[in-house]
């Protein structure tokens, strides 16, 4: 049986909204480093950073250290924390590594990486709502646990600005946040779930609406608009 490309387009959007919502579930557990409910924090100040004042500000300066102030905060978070998930929702493009090890310095780069990783993950999820004009979900569950705080074996020094696996068979992009895998596993599944479905990428096959140029295309657009490092 064939599906037409309405059925396939409306099977597709009900896989992903599954995928959507039980990532967005997740990203209330309690990770590695951070409790559930200080990950739910930071998913709402991630979203208040759209409204604050200072993020306005600076993204309007020549260099968004030309601006001194305070967030309009809406969490507990330490002043550090506020700041990453702010700076990382409104102005990615503008971070500098002095910037980053100061935040590093503050809460140790595993925390800076987990609570990065969760602030992405949360973007995409809600970006993709707010595009196709749909409502945002409200706010996942925070589940109770105490973080482990265990850092993994086979990370180190590879020339980033964090620790990521000495494992050079994985893409640069692909351990950007290997010093937290129970988080990490997240940005992996919103990735697969919107770019590839099984050994489709691997294997240069693409059953979609789009052709494997089109999206390569759009996925370079999209990067170089966001000035995506890689």
């Amino acid at each position: 049986m064939t599906l037409t490309s309405a059925q396939a387009a409306l099977e597709l959007d009900e896989a992903l909204a599954a995928t959507h919502e039980q990532l967005w579930r997740r990203l209330g557990d309690c990770g590695t480093w951070w409790t559930g409910a200080e990950r739910v924090q930071a998913m709402s100040e991630a979203r208040q950073a759209l409204e604050c004042s200072l993020c306005r500000e600076r993204s309007e300066a020549l260099t968004p250290m030309m601006v001194s102030g305070e967030h309009d905060s809406v969490s507990n978070l330490s002043s550090e924390a506020i700041d990453l998930v702010h700076r990382l929702s409104t102005d990615p493009g503008r971070l500098s590594k002095e910037w980053a090890s100061k935040v590093i310095d503050s809460m140790t780069e595993e925390a800076y990486v987990e609570l990065a990783t969760v602030v992405c993950v949360q973007y995409v999820i809600d970006s993709f709502n707010r595009c196709l004009d749909l409502p945002l979900r409200d706010l996942p569950d925070a589940r109770a646990g105490i973080p482990s705080r265990v850092r993994p074996e086979g990370v180190g020094d590879v020339g980033a600005w964090v620790s990521q696996t000495v494992d050079k068979s994985l893409a640069n992009v692909s351990r950007a946040a290997s010093l937290v895998p129970d988080t990490e596993i997240l940005w992996r599944e919103v990735v697969q779930s919107h770019y590839s479905r099984g050994s489709q990428f691997a294997d240069l096959v693409w059953d979609r609406g789009l052709s494997r140029p089109q999206v390569e295309l759009l996925a370079s657009t999209v990067s170089a608009l966001n000035e995506c490092f890689y």
